[in-house]
């Protein structure tokens, strides 16, 4: 399979499943590949890590929450 469509079909999984338990291991299990080379590839192909990405994607899904349903103080 072509490098950039697997990370392609990740980074969907990854934003699909946030909410989840994301890890190196259940990710690079998922789809069936060495989390060692999943995560050069990943990395090669993204220019940031896999920890950084779901990272990142879970702190704008938060910020995106945050402002679609702010709190309203009395």
């Amino acid at each position: 399979m072509d490098r950039k469509k697997l990370v392609d079909q990740i980074i969907d999984h990854i934003i699909q499943h946030l909410d989840d338990d994301l890890s190196l291991d259940s990710i690079s299990a998922q789809f069936y590949i060495s989390k060692y080379h999943f995560s050069r590839i990943f990395k090669e192909e993204t220019g940031e890590s896999i920890y950084a990405f779901i990272k990142r994607c879970k702190i704008d899904q938060s910020a995106i929450d945050m402002k679609l349903n702010p709190i309203k103080e009395s």
